[in-house]
């Protein structure tokens, strides 16, 4: 789209509607970026339509169950996208005007291949939704797949439940992490961002893009969720230890080891993702071995002083970005998953020297994948013990701390410092002890 004349509304929400659609055939939502969307405003508008139907999905596929009464069509292309974006312009952007997301939206099918012969149903839909929806009728349990609610209530209680359905719409700020070798607190106070705890700082607002702001281009701090900052910040690395990170993409952590001077091997099944550490890593003047590599049977000639792995897992904590995350994932997934990090925690143990630490973690909320993991991992390998982290260590900071001395993180908890909101991950230190 030009940069020199603004796009118009049909654009934009044609490029949402495609945007919404590689997502609801299970592609993981990625924002447009100023090379497809070089005008910010347009940009802005386009993500905020995704963003929204994906966070308001339950919701709308429980007005879609009302308005369509045969379902959605077969083979009708953009239909389906299209007229969520529709319905998310119509009930929960409603400043963008109600006649104007109902004509674009029609619009927008009419002008699909494959969906044009059903603009006259997405009319009637969307007239239909206009007359018989408003925002304060739909149920907040809808947000999200019933078992996610289930399981949410059962572990974390009610309370907390209800408080990560309120943290699925809530404006998701921007955490940074800034090199622990310079002073940034002038740069950070210029930015607006408030400490969050450690090198991690929080930026609520912003009006420009992340490249824009001061101090990325010349690498004095990098995009990384307080919550995931926590295994590394624990681990405390120092100087000259030998540290391996496992799955180490996108590449957070890997910065957070290489700048507190420790000789850092990173390691992703991932080729692709690991260059995109590797740019990371150029941009901040960090250095690490990057190994594309398989981390179920990694060599154990090597031996590390601290070994961190971040496990693939079903990513459930990371849902305030990436509400489809919820929709994607199925109950029986959780089992599958956690039997893959079985694997790759017990090969991790035996890269560990004796003393040692191993930092296992996820960006998870079942304990599957987290207290029972590490559970299991104890009983077998009594080589190992649990390091408690305590309150002091978090700057008394105390919600996270589960009696185990795990860190458990919730999208519903209150930051140490300002505000609500982090993602839900795990987190458990380990030493070898033998």
């Amino acid at each position: 789209m030009s940069r020199h004349s603004q796009a118009t509304g049909f654009d934009i929400r044609r490029a949402a509607a495609q945007r919404l659609q590689t997502v609801l055939t299970g592609a993981p939502f990625v924002p447009f970026g100023a090379r497809e969307i070089s005008d910010s405003r347009d940009r802005a508008l386009a993500n905020k339509l995704v963003t929204v139907s994906l966070r308001r999905h339950g919701q709308i596929s429980r007005i879609l169950s009302s308005v369509l009464e045969k379902g959605i069509p077969k083979r009708a292309g953009i239909f389906e996208a299209a007229l969520r974006s529709g319905i998310a312009q119509l009930l929960f952007l409603p400043d963008m005007g109600q006649h104007a997301a109902i004509h674009l939206a029609v619009e927008v099918i009419k002008k699909d291949r494959r969906a044009g012969r059903f603009a006259k149903l997405a009319n009637a839909a969307l007239r239909n939704v206009q007359r018989g929806f408003s925002v304060d009728d739909l149920d907040p349990k809808d947000l999200v797949p019933a078992w996610v609610f289930t399981r949410w209530e059962k572990h974390y209680g009610e309370t907390a439940a209800l408080g990560m359905l309120d943290a699925l719409l809530a404006p998701v700020p921007l955490d940074i992490t800034g090199r622990p070798d310079q002073d940034q607190t002038e740069l950070f106070n210029k930015m607006g961002a408030v400490k969050n705890l450690g090198a991690s700082y929080r930026l609520e607002d912003r009006d420009v893009s992340v490249e824009e702001l001061p101090g990325f281009v010349d690498g004095q701090w990098w995009i990384q969720d307080l919550a995931s900052t926590l295994p590394v910040y624990l681990a405390n690395p120092q100087p000259g230890q030998k540290v391996l990170d496992i799955c180490a993409a996108p590449g957070g952590k890997t910065a957070q080891l290489a700048a507190s001077g420790a000789e850092v091997t990173a390691v992703d099944l991932d080729g692709k993702r690991l260059e995109r550490v590797k740019e990371n890593l150029d941009r901040l003047k960090l250095n690490a071995t990057l190994i594309e590599a398989d981390a179920t049977n990694l060599s154990a000639e090597t031996q590390y002083d601290l070994v961190v792995l971040d496990a693939p897992c079903s990513a459930t904590g990371t849902y305030r970005r990436h509400p489809e995350v919820l929709w994607h994932r199925r109950e029986k997934d959780i089992k599958q998953r956690a039997q893959l990090q079985k694997e790759m925690l017990i090969n991790a143990a035996h890269l560990v020297n004796v003393g040692g630490q191993l930092v296992f973690c996820t960006c998870s909320l079942e304990p599957e994948e987290g207290e029972v993991q590490v559970a299991a991992f104890l009983k077998i390998h009594p080589e190992f013990e649990v390091v408690p982290v305590i309150q002091k260590e978090l700057e008394n900071w105390t919600d996270p701390i589960l009696a185990g001395g795990y860190v458990r993180t919730l999208p519903s908890m209150s930051a140490p410092q300002n505000g609500t909101g982090m993602d839900g991950f795990f987190a458990a230190r380990l030493r070898r002890i033998k």
